[in-house]
C-alpha cells in the first residue's frame, strides 16, 4: 500500500484537548483547507477518542512535511503511518482494537460512515478504496471470531463501574443526547435498580421515543436545561461545547459525577472542578481503560493475529494488482520476440512460459522491497508503465 498514510491524535495521543482542536478545525470547512494542502484523496474519521485522516499521499509528496502541514499551532503534533503500516492501523481501528474501549461496538459502523461520505464529497479514490474495504472486512473478521465485548459495549460502558457505587437506589441520572452514545448510556443506567433515568434531548420526540421502552422519562432539553430535575449524577453526549457550564451546574446542587462523552467536551471542567464535581471524560477514562485492556490481553492478541494475516494476503493482493499491467507488457514483449515463428497460440504459450521465470521474482521483490524496487526493475526493463503523456 505505498502512498497510504493515516494520520491523527486520539485518547491517548493529545486526549480531549488535541481531539477537540483537530476536529474543530478540520470540521465543515476543513475539507477545504485539506484540499489547499495539495490533497484529493483522503477520508477523515472522526469520533469520541480519534480523528484521524487516511490520505493517498500525492507524487513527490512526503508524509513528514504533509503532517506538519496539518499540525495546529500549539497543539500536538499527529501520529503517522504509512504504507503496509496504515493499513494496518486502519484495520486496527476498524475493528476497534485502537479504541478507548476496546471491542465497543459503534466504530466499525462509524468508520463505514465516514468512508461513505468521503465517497458521496469525492475525495476518494482506488488506494482510499482498497484501504478501507479491506479494513472493514477485517473488522467484520475479527468481530465474528473474537468475542471482545458483549453487544452495545460503549465508551460508557467503561464508565459506569466507576458511576454505579454513586447511585444509591432513588439517586436520579440524566442524560443529555439521545444519538446512539446518549441512548446506549441511558440503556445501561436503566438497568440499575431504583435509579430513575431522565433523558433529554434537543427534540422531545426523539427523547421520548428512547426513553419509554427503558422505563425513562423523556424530556426536551430546553425545558432541562430552564428547570432541572436535582441529580446525582449527569452524562453527556451531545455536540454541544460545554453544554454543563457553572450556571447550569449551580442547579444541580446534589451533584457528584459527571460522564462526558462529548467531543468538543460538553462539560466546563473548570466550573466541575470549582464544585467538586468529579468528571470522567476522555482523558479520565484512561486508566479504565489500560485495566480492561490487561483484562482482554489474550483475546486482543487472537485478534491482531487475524489483522496479520488478513493484511498479508490483503498486501498480496493489492501488489498482484499494481503489478498486472507490467506483466502483462512482460508477457507481450516475449510474445513479439517470438513473432511469427510458431502458430499464434503455440505462440502465446510459450511466451507465458519464457516469462514465467523473471514474474516470479518480480512477485519476489515486490513481496520482499516494495513496489518502488519492482518499479526500478521493470524501468531498466524497459517495462514501466506508460505515463499520461506518453504514447
Amino acid at each position: 500500500m505505498e502512498r497510504l498514510a493515516l494520520m491523527g491524535v486520539s485518547h491517548r495521543r493529545g486526549g480531549a484537548r488535541a481531539l477537540e482542536a483537530y476536529q474543530r478545525a478540520y470540521a465543515g470547512e476543513g475539507v477545504a483547507r485539506l484540499r489547499e494542502a495539495g490533497l484529493t484523496e483522503f477520508v477523515p474519521i472522526v469520533t469520541c477518542n480519534r480523528w484521524d485522516l487516511a490520505v493517498a499521499l500525492p507524487e513527490g509528496r512526503e508524509v513528514g512535511e504533509l503532517r506538519r502541514l496539518l499540525t495546529l499551532d500549539g497543539s500536538v503534533r499527529p501520529y503517522a503511518f504509512v504504507d503496509d503500516g496504515a493499513l494496518e492501523q486502519l484495520a486496527r481501528v476498524a475493528s476497534s482494537l485502537d479504541s478507548l474501549n476496546p471491542g465497543e461496538d459503534q466504530i466499525m459502523r462509524q468508520v463505514r460512515e465516514a468512508y461513505a461520505a468521503a465517497q458521496q464529497g469525492g475525495t476518494t479514490g482506488p488506494t482510499t478504496a482498497f484501504a478501507f474495504d479491506t479494513a472493514l472486512r477485517v473488522a467484520k473478521r475479527v468481530r465474528r471470531e473474537v468475542a471482545l465485548a458483549p453487544v452495545r459495549t460503549s465508551l460508557f460502558s467503561l464508565a459506569r463501574p466507576e458511576l454505579e457505587p454513586l447511585l444509591p437506589p432513588g439517586s436520579t441520572v440524566a442524560v443529555l443526547g439521545a444519538g446512539e452514545m446518549g441512548a446506549l448510556a441511558a440503556r445501561s443506567l436503566s438497568e440499575l435498580p431504583g435509579v430513575r433515568v431522565v433523558l433529554a434531548n434537543r427534540t422531545a420526540e426523539r427523547a421520548h421515543q428512547v426513553a419509554a421502552p427503558l422505563g425513562a422519562e423523556g424530556v426536551a432539553l430546553d425545558a432541562f436545561l430552564l428547570d432541572p430535575p436535582d441529580v446525582t449524577a449527569l452524562v453527556c453526549a451531545t455536540p454541544v461545547a460545554q453544554l454543563a457550564d457553572a450556571a447550569l451546574l449551580a442547579r444541580l446542587p446534589s451533584l457528584v459525577a459527571a460522564v462526558d462523552l462529548g467531543i468538543p467536551r460538553n462539560v466546563d471542567p473548570a466550573a466541575a472542578q470549582r464544585r467538586g464535581v468529579r468528571v470522567l471524560d476522555v482523558d479520565g477514562l484512561q486508566a479504565a481503560g489500560r485495566e480492561r485492556r490487561q483484562e482482554l490481553s489474550g483475546k486482543l492478541a487472537e485478534a491482531e493475529r487475524i489483522v496479520r494475516a488478513e493484511l498479508d494476503e490483503a498486501v498480496q493482493a493489492w501488489t498482484e494488482r499494481q503489478l498486472g499491467p507490467s506483466i502483462t507488457r512482460l508477457r507481450e514483449k516475449y510474445l513479439a520476440t517470438i513473432g511469427d515463428a510458431l502458430p499464434p497460440e503455440a505462440a502465446r504459450r510459450l511466451a507465458h512460459k519464457f516469462a514465467h521465470v523473471p514474474v516470479k521474482g518480480l512477485r519476489a521483490l515486490a513481496r520482499e522491497h516494495g513496489l518502488d524496487a519492482a518499479r526500478t526493475f521493470l524501468a531498466e526493463a524497459g517495462l514501466a508503465e506508460p505515463g499520461p503523456g506518453d504514447a
